[in-house]
């Protein structure tokens, strides 16, 4: 809802007149003649006539002047049309205020991380120079990760680590389609000091040994596929399924194997998990695996291996 308008036309000449002969008794007490025939009184009376027109005047604005108005929000000459009668210019002229106005609410110059979300996400999109789906993207201020000391402070540059939609190609860090285009979308909209770099994410590779006791009733294949699924999930940097509401594994969270034996004894046929090794990409046994901010987590299905044990009374079987 718009604000209303303010009325500047408030005041009459008979209120102005009454005003200014209440304040000789404040100004100048010496005079006392109030008459009309007075000659302060007549030149009070003409100020208050001159007054009324200039009040008046203010609570004009006229269509030309609301023309210049939206040349100068334009940033173009804008002319009222004359061939229209009073009531179609009337209805082209507000139209038009309508208009100017919600372009200029349009998000377009970047200046917060929430800016460069925004574009990115959805203005990127419906741009002439599209041609790369970003699924997610990771603002990160003042880093430059081009630099030798990427993760040190660096004013007045911006890194953005963008996740196209091909994230079949994401771990090679090849992309089959350019992200120049890109680079100059936001390279026109960035502040003049500001210094964009553009960069897709770094993937650091795990993989897990893992020997589960299932449930008597289980079927091992299934079980193994339903942890192979929700892990998957877990570490997928767009499709994440029920977890990270679904938008993909966070930027930079490190990998807990605390979290990993919750996220396999949750899995339907586990009865629980007897043992859990985490590797890195080194195949070196951790207990967590720290990420940096631009970094995301890939699952190595290949080199994990899932062993399932069936224990009936004490007799304990792996199949």
């Amino acid at each position: 809802m718009s604000l209303p308008l303010p009325n500047l036309d408030d005041r009459s000449y008979g209120q102005l007149v009454e005003e200014a002969i209440a304040q000789i008794a404040v100004e100048y007490p010496e005079w006392t003649d109030h008459n009309p025939s007075d000659t302060g009184i007549i030149l009070i009376e003409m100020l208050a006539w001159l007054t009324e027109m200039v009040l008046y005047r203010v609570n004009q604005v006229p269509d030309q002047n609301i023309a210049s108005f939206l040349s100068l929000l334009k940033g173009e000459t804008y002319t009222l049309p004359t061939n229209l009668t009073a009531e179609q210019q009337q209805i082209q002229l507000q139209t038009e205020i309508r208009d100017t106005l919600s372009t200029l609410r349009q998000r377009y110059r970047a200046v917060t991380t929430i800016d460069f979300h925004h574009l990115i996400l959805q203005d990127w999109e419906a741009s002439p120079e599209f041609n790369l789906k970003v699924m997610r993207v990771k603002c990160l201020p003042q880093r430059n990760l081009f630099s030798a000391t990427p993760y040190e402070p660096a004013k007045s540059h911006i890194s953005l680590v963008i996740v196209p939609a091909e994230t079949d190609k994401l771990t090679s860090n090849n992309l089959s389609q350019n992200p120049r285009k890109l680079f100059e979308f936001l390279d026109a909209r960035r502040l003049l000091t500001t210094q964009l770099h553009l960069i897709t994410p770094t993937f650091v590779a795990i993989a897990l040994d893992a020997k589960l006791i299932i449930k008597d009733s289980s079927q091992p294949e299934i079980v193994k596929k339903l942890i192979a699924d929700e892990l998957k999930h877990f570490f997928h940097p767009t499709q994440s399924g029920k977890h990270w509401l679904g938008k993909g594994c966070p930027f930079g969270r490190s990998v807990y194997i605390s979290e990993i034996y919750s996220l396999l004894d949750a899995i339907p046929g586990v009865d629980y998990v007897s043992e859990l090794l985490l590797h890195n990409k080194a195949g070196e046994t951790v207990k967590e695996i720290t990420l940096f901010p631009d970094q995301l987590t890939e699952f190595d299905l290949n080199n994990s291996h899932f062993s399932t044990i069936v224990q009936v009374g004490n007799e304990v079987r792996e199949i």
